[in-house]
């Protein structure tokens, strides 16, 4: 029988399940992190080590005829590729939103950079009735863990699929 966890402790930063994670993917700096969804936390009791569960998300980089000028620089493609890697291959928390969530955290982060104070909103902030805003990143976290995913990449098939939701 497997212990599972919700949420784990990890360098100061709690880990939920749900939340997305930068994986180690080389051992160069420049190797770009992987960037997966955390879907269960467990202990492998064979090795004593937590593990991750973990669902993928593929960069443009990563799949079948790469970069193309339309996508954009902090896109990825979800996936149903599934997997899982110890905890300690984790180097960071991020951040995988949709297209709206996309556009109104880059809004919000242009206006802390540039002094811009908020107008009164022509409709009304839904912040705390929103599902998904516990999971929403501070207008002032650092860009390069924000990520935008409008498609999902079917890894079997090698092809773009539209995002259903």
């Amino acid at each position: 029988m497997r212990t599972c966890y919700h949420s784990i402790k990890r360098r100061g930063e709690v880990i939920k399940v749900r939340d997305c994670v930068l994986l180690k993917s080389g051992p160069r700096k420049t190797d770009l992190p992987y960037v997966a969804k955390v879907s269960a936390l467990w202990l492998d009791p064979e090795e004593g080590e937590i593990m991750a569960s973990l669902l993928w998300y593929y960069r443009p980089e990563h799949i079948e005829g790469g970069r193309r000028p339309h996508h954009h620089e902090a896109e990825l493609f979800a996936c149903k590729h599934k997997d899982y890697n110890s905890v300690a291959t984790i180097e960071d928390k991020c951040y995988v939103l949709t297209l709206a969530e996309y556009n109104r955290h880059c809004k919000k982060a242009k206006m802390i950079e540039f002094g811009v104070k908020p107008s009164i909103p022509v409709v009304p902030s839904i912040e705390g009735e929103y599902a998904r805003s516990e999971r929403l990143p501070s207008p002032t976290v650092d860009k390069d863990i924000v990520f935008l995913c409008r498609h999902v990449y079917d890894y079997r098939q090698k092809r773009i699929l539209k995002n259903p939701s």
